[in-house]
């Protein structure tokens, strides 16, 4: 059995911030071209909305877009890694979930939180499809809700110079993203392979802790070290899920790594090169210049642009390339159904 995306909703909020004007708020402004170096452009802020309020709003046009009724699904998996529910708090009981699961009326679904840093929506749809292939529920819910601001802010007040570790907090934006999950009928299409690797050995390359200089949470990244231990070994990983797939590079129409900056991604981009010994078909999808990082939710950021534009279409394969503290690295191949055809219809129906 495959299981396969059968609706997508994402959560961006309107206000879009330029790399100037966040560093324009920063105390002792950092004397480098953060633009120039990540290649980030602008990201989008919550005002007024968090981590929940995303993710319902995420989830809520995820069901607009779909043949379930909220009562239908099997289970919600929220995902986020912020717990910014509220201005100057943080949740840590009950599971997101478990809001989100009453916010929209899904009153039958097993309910509950899994959290693995920017994979974390990867690894929620290796749980539900596991539920799914198992029989255990028929449909349901991954569903992320991104309020990074908080730590951003952190570090616009903390940041002390050009390689202060809280720098690459100053690379996040805000989004919601949901996928409704169910069985697919046609074997051709759906999800191929899903597969997570952890190195923790290398957990302390990127951590989040409170802050030890004020309030509020902060993101503590040794950016190089993360980025060169990454490309030591995502590329194999990468191979790995080809070719359990059944497939070559020439075969796939999207290729979708974690938006982590552009330069990042140009990086992974050589290593999987060199690694492989031949150039990557212009496949590599990046957003990260209008968005930024938007952690969980990234991959899903991504393909809703190449819905909403009409890039993406039927029958088209895709592979996601996650990356996350951990280190975590994860990989899924899968082709789509109909999806494309029926998003941009009900997208032209909200206009």
């Amino acid at each position: 059995m495959k299981v396969k995306i059968e609706s997508l909703g994402v959560c961006l909020p309107e206000k879009a911030m330029t790399t100037e004007d966040l560093l324009s708020c920063c105390r002792r402004r950092p004397r480098l071209d953060l633009e120039r170096i990540t290649g980030i452009r602008e990201r989008r802020v919550a005002e007024g909305k968090y981590a929940v309020d995303l993710a319902v709003a995420a989830a809520r046009r995820a069901l607009a877009m779909s043949r379930y009724r909220p009562e239908e699904l099997g289970a919600i998996i929220c995902t986020s890694i912020s717990k910014h529910n509220r201005p100057d708090e943080f949740d840590l009981e009950p599971a997101t979930a478990v809001r989100i699961a009453g916010a929209i009326g899904a009153s039958r679904a097993l309910a509950f939180d899994v959290v693995n840093a920017c994979a974390g929506m990867i690894t929620g749809i290796w749980v539900l499809e596991g539920l799914i292939r198992a029989g255990v529920v028929a449909t349901g819910m991954v569903v992320s809700g991104e309020h990074n601001l908080p730590v951003v802010w952190t570090a616009t007040r903390e940041v002390r110079h050009s390689l202060d570790r809280q720098l690459a907090a100053l690379t996040l934006g805000d989004a919601g993203a949901a996928l409704i999950l169910d069985h697919s009928e046609d074997e051709r299409v759906g999800f191929h392979v899903l597969d997570l690797v952890t190195g923790a050995k290398h957990d302390h390359y990127c951590t989040s802790r409170p802050s030890a200089r004020g309030p509020g949470g902060m993101l503590l990244t040794k950016a190089r070290g993360l980025q060169i231990k990454g490309n030591q070994h995502f590329p194999a990983y990468l191979k790995q899920a080809l070719d359990r797939t059944g497939w070559t590079l020439d075969d796939v129409n999207h290729l979708i790594p974690h938006q982590v900056s552009v330069r990042a991604i140009r990086k992974g981009v050589q290593a999987v090169e060199a690694y492989l010994g031949r150039e990557l078909p212009g496949i590599v999808r990046c957003r990260a210049e209008r968005f930024g990082n938007t952690t969980s939710t990234s991959h899903f950021v991504v393909l809703h642009e190449l819905l909403r534009t009409g890039e993406a279409k039927a029958g088209d394969n895709l592979l996601l390339v996650g990356g996350a503290s951990g280190i975590v690295i994860a990989h899924a191949t899968l082709t789509l159904d109909d999806l494309p055809e029926r998003y941009r219809a009900g997208l032209d129906g909200g206009r």
